[in-house]
């Protein structure tokens, strides 16, 4: 509980910028390759874990009947109902709710899906036994997220910075660790694509709202990185004389198996 009050601080003060020009997690590709990755039907009932502001939910309710958009922070619910407002949807539904004891029956969701929230969860395979249970027999699961370096070495100096700059960070999985907590949940993953974006270090520290003198430090370490130094695992590189680094972002597609 103590770490849900810490994503609810972080994400309070970050609700207001989620759509801010430059950000990778409203950047307008990012979610089309998602949405086109998801096997929607017209007439599927979707729950979005961990909504946010509504960037997928947004994206996925033109394809599908309904959508329940699902946060545990009130200043994200408002901005995404905003969103959908402005967008003129009126097919998502907002509710408030802690992913990891799901207000909702059993098999009761055509899909189930996250985006980038994986890895602010302390045990993500609550949340992931709590989707699946959620969702119909047979039908599909889909996780959006980062994945740390493949490289042990690594995934330590990773997810140290990450956390730095957001506390809410827990760990990001390694695509091996994601499959297999997916499959003793009771799923079969049947795709994954992946793929490098681009994130620009100033807009990227500037989300948050972190302090000037972790800002530096974190600086200071990718750029060690590029000169030679020790690696954050984060690949920095400079470019227009601007400091940017590449996440690993991925998708996930597995099916709840029908003895569940």
């Amino acid at each position: 509980m103590e770490h849900n009050e810490t994503i609810r601080k972080e994400f309070s003060k970050q609700a207001a910028r989620f759509g801010d020009p430059g950000l990778t997690l409203s950047n307008l590709e990012y979610l089309a390759w998602a949405v086109d990755f998801l096997p929607l039907r017209p007439h599927f009932r979707v729950l979005d874990i961990a909504t946010g502001t509504g960037h997928l939910s947004r994206a996925i309710a033109p394809r599908v009947r309904q959508v329940v958009a699902m946060d545990m922070t009130p200043e994200m619910l408002e901005e995404a109902k905003k969103g959908a407002a402005r967008a003129g949807l009126n097919n998502i539904l907002f509710d408030e709710g802690d992913a990891a004891a799901l207000n909702y029956n059993d098999s009761s969701f055509d899909m189930v899906v996250s985006r980038l929230a994986i890895h602010h969860f302390p045990k993500p395979g609550l949340q992931i036994r709590e989707m699946v249970r959620v969702l119909k027999p047979d039908h599909t699961l889909g996780i959006i997220d980062l994945l740390s370096p493949s490289d042990e070495a690594l995934i330590a100096p990773y997810n140290r910075l990450e956390r730095l700059r957001d506390p809410s960070h827990t760990v990001a999985l390694t695509k091996e660790q994601l499959i297999k907590i997916m499959e003793v949940s009771g799923l079969l993953v049947s795709g994954i694509d992946t793929r490098d974006v681009e994130v620009n270090f100033e807009s990227w520290v500037g989300m948050t709202g972190v302090d000037r003198p972790t800002i530096d430090v974190i600086r200071r370490e990718l750029e060690s990185d590029i000169a030679g130094g020790h690696s954050t695992g984060m690949r920095p590189y400079k470019k227009d004389g601007s400091l940017y680094f590449l996440q690993m972002w991925s998708i996930f597609i597995a099916a709840k198996h029908s003895n569940e």
